[in-house]
């Protein structure tokens, strides 16, 4: 058997045998659950049919009315025989279901994770034409099913998408697949950095080949839109509010923010983001990924970049204050310039 179809199988014997290392003949037909049979369920075969079968069977290894738990796995090693690996899903959903077993408890291991990967990559791959890439095709798909445009999907859109590419897997198997991307644990999976995974996979793992994709983000624009009117409804003191927060929290004067600085700042000058929302524009201007911001360049995505002219002319305005070209300027002298009028 392959490790999820034995894993699942041993996780059977030990809700029945508790950690024994054999069972009463009694006890196992007293919990097998042939109503449950997935071919039961499709009216395939009747519930007594299923259950004289399995009675029958694992009867013959009953030693003076003992089973085994190398009887138990032998006995769905030759069940395992005739199913080839397309069935894997299948198998895996009888032996839980006779058994009563949760999907959530079954354990996929690491390689299977992997494999499951590969198939999902290689649907991917037969989706993508032209001078998209691997993790545009990704992208494009997740997005449709991010309903509210926060760049992350939950647990039931990644099998709704996965299943428009093609891919169905089992409940536990999946839900292993997105727990690994869910780095944050939150239930929520960024598929902007799912789809640059492949993006890169794509391009050979080549450091010199840089897929379309990229590793560049898309700016959360709903969510700026979101700060920039709780700042304009607070007038005046939006920007200089927000800007005297941070300056407050920042103890060593490095104008840089951690996560939970960053949170508890935006927070106090009024904006009320949820969890997705803020870990979105986190992750925008955590450009190198070190867990810190800077508050000048979260101002600056804020406000929203000069264009050249406009900065040409600041830079003009600057230079006629600045006579001795010393790179500072006195306030006094700003004062004795500016004319309000």
């Amino acid at each position: 058997m392959s490790n999820e179809r034995l894993s699942i199988v041993k996780l059977a014997w030990e809700k029945i045998a508790k950690g024994a290392d054999s069972c009463s003949f009694e006890t196992l037909v007293a919990c097998y659950n042939a109503p449950a049979h997935p071919r039961v369920m499709s009216r395939e075969k009747k519930a007594e049919t299923v259950f004289n079968d399995f009675v029958t069977i694992l009867g013959q290894r009953a030693a003076n009315g003992s089973i085994s738990c190398e009887d138990f796995c032998n006995y769905y090693a030759e069940i395992n025989a005739v199913m080839p690996l397309e069935k894997e899903n299948y198998f895996i959903d009888m032996v839980l279901k006779v058994w009563g077993l949760n999907s959530d408890k079954a354990q996929v291991s690491p390689a299977r994770v992997n494999e499951i990967i590969d198939v999902i990559f290689e649907k991917v791959r037969q989706r993508t034409h032209g001078a998209d890439d691997e993790g545009r095709t990704v992208k494009k798909v997740f997005k449709h099913f991010d309903l509210d445009g926060f760049g992350t999907i939950e647990p039931a859109e990644f099998k709704k998408a996965l299943e428009t590419l093609g891919c169905t897997f089992a409940a536990h198997e999946l839900d292993a697949v997105f727990r690994k991307f869910d780095k944050d644990s939150n239930g929520r999976l960024d598929y902007e950095e799912f789809g640059n995974m492949f993006a890169i996979r794509g391009s050979g793992n080549n450091p010199n080949v840089n897929p379309s994709f990229g590793a560049s983000r898309e700016p959360p624009n709903q969510v700026l839109a979101k700060i920039r009117d709780t700042l304009k409804a607070r007038g005046a003191h939006g920007i200089r509010g927000l800007g005297h927060v941070f300056r407050r929290m920042d103890n060593n004067g490095n104008k840089k923010f951690d996560r939970n600085e960053f949170m508890w700042g935006l927070r106090e000058n009024g904006h009320k983001l949820s969890p997705s929302e803020f870990e979105r524009i986190f992750k925008f201007f955590d450009k190198n990924n070190d867990g810190v911001i800077t508050f000048d360049e979260f101002l600056r995505g804020v406000r929203g970049e000069m264009n050249g002219r406009r900065v040409d002319l600041v830079n003009m305005a600057y230079a006629k204050l600045d006579k001795d070209n010393s790179g500072l300027v006195e306030l006094n002298d700003i004062a004795a310039v500016y004319d309000v009028t």
